[in-house]
């Protein structure tokens, strides 16, 4: 404990301690603010931020690990009263102390700004757990890095610029960029990340020196056999953890509709009711008024009696519920318009030739986009990129803001070019 309380005095994290905190919080605020009461999401912009802290950790572990070595300490090191590898451990432990803390306070922050608005539950560990690997991981890397190669500059600097390149560069994933809700992280593939940490923290400080020096030799009869047999056994763990992770697959995959009861609610009594899962019940007000808005604007218009977001109701044929992209609804008004067309005509194959029946039916899609919004059009297609459909857009936008009797009169034209032949639309038997 004295030598970890000495480690934690001398380490540079501790005066640049507030500087990755803040460096955390801009991560975390900066980069996007759609995950503000949404816990999964919340949970995941507190874990991207060791895209940023894991380098700094493996550069400033790195400079820890060598501190000695060029001091020219390796003989105090030998002589003293307890052994090697647990001097190498509290300084490891010194530095993931300080860099654990300015995770904290990350998550913490997320927490925070979070609970009023997200209703019940709270951050999901198993993204926690991921950046914990990933900050256990880079500091090994840059501890084991020092002790074999103690440069002051050097091997700091590679470490860190060679930590946040793999990050990107690897075939497999160290961290995930989105948390939607009807996705969740596999047990499995977190489990095998945490077992290479672990075993690459035990290879760190336990691991024999990797070169020598005539004047100051550190003999390996001196490290115990049961010491070499940890740094032996950790290596060959870390190596088979190593090669199960890309074979362990994906780390995310589909959550079943099973292990959350949606939350649902509709307008009125006749509007069409909405479906959600209950991390995203805070976009359930703006969703409902969408629906509301979208129930029967021609009377051969007809909503669905109930919208599901994406992953409440998977069949073998796909997933025709909505969607909420980075916070954004624009997304769900799309599958909202393709559920209020497929109820209205039925599913429709139209020939590829009949260019006219084509541009009607986006037209009317998108015209059901613009009136499920509320929205100018301008304000409603704002950051999002659609191609192939400019022509429909400003046909659409155009009638939204014509008066009722034009829309219809517009709406029953652009109808006819649909079903002109009636072979081309057949009744919705997939529900």
């Amino acid at each position: 404990m004295n030598a970890y309380r000495i480690e934690l005095r001398r380490s540079p994290l501790l005066t640049a301690l507030p500087v990755m905190i803040a460096v955390d919080l801009v991560v975390l605020f900066g980069r996007t603010r759609y995950w503000i009461g949404v816990w999964p999401e919340a949970s995941v912009a507190a874990q991207v931020v060791t895209l940023f802290l894991g380098p700094v950790l493996a550069g400033v572990s790195a400079w820890q690990a060598g501190r000695s070595s060029r001091a020219g300490m390796p003989e105090a090191v030998l002589a003293a009263a307890r052994p090697g590898w647990r001097i190498e451990s509290a300084r490891l432990a010194a530095t993931l102390t300080l860099g654990f803390l300015a995770y904290a306070m990350g998550c913490l922050t997320a927490a925070a700004i979070s609970f009023g608005e997200a209703g019940p539950g709270f951050l999901w560990p198993s993204y926690l757990l991921l950046g914990a690997s990933t900050l256990v991981i880079f500091a090994s890397v840059g501890h084991l890095a020092g002790r074999w190669w103690p440069s002051a500059a050097f091997t700091p600097a590679v470490c860190a610029l060679g930590c946040f390149i793999s990050m990107l560069a690897l075939p497999f994933k160290l961290n995930v960029l989105a948390g939607p809700p009807d996705q969740h992280l596999r047990p499995l593939p977190v489990a095998l990340r945490l077992l290479f940490a672990l075993a690459l923290a035990a290879l760190a400080v336990t691991a024999p020196p990797l070169r020598r020096s005539a004047k100051r030799e550190m003999s390996r009869h001196r490290t115990p056999w049961h010491i070499r047999s940890v740094a032996v056994g950790s290596a060959v763990l870390s190596l088979v953890a190593l090669a199960a992770i890309p074979a362990a697959g994906e780390l995310r995959v589909d959550r079943p509709a099973t292990a959350a009861e949606p939350v649902c609610e509709r307008a009125d009594k006749d509007s069409p009711r909405v479906c959600v899962w209950p991390e995203h019940r805070k976009y359930l007000p703006e969703l409902v008024r969408m629906a509301q808005r979208l129930d029967h604007p021609q009377p051969w218009l007809k909503a669905p009696d109930t919208f599901h977001e994406f992953g409440l109701q998977r069949t073998d044929m796909g997933d025709r519920g909505f969607d909420i992209a980075e916070g954004h609804v624009r997304t769900a008004a799309i599958a909202m318009a393709d559920g209020v067309l497929t109820e209205a005509l039925g599913r429709c194959t139209l020939p590829h030739e009949e260019r006219r029946a084509w541009q009607a039916m986006d037209n009317i899609h998108l015209w059901l986009e613009y009136r499920s919004m509320g929205q100018d059009p301008t304000v409603a297609d704002e950051g999002l990129h659609m191609q192939g459909v400019a022509s429909a857009q400003r046909e659409a936008a155009q009638m939204s803001r014509a008066s009722e009797a034009e829309q219809r009169t517009w709406l029953h034209r652009e109808r006819s070019h649909i079903l002109q032949d009636p072979s081309w639309c057949k009744p919705d038997d997939s529900r």
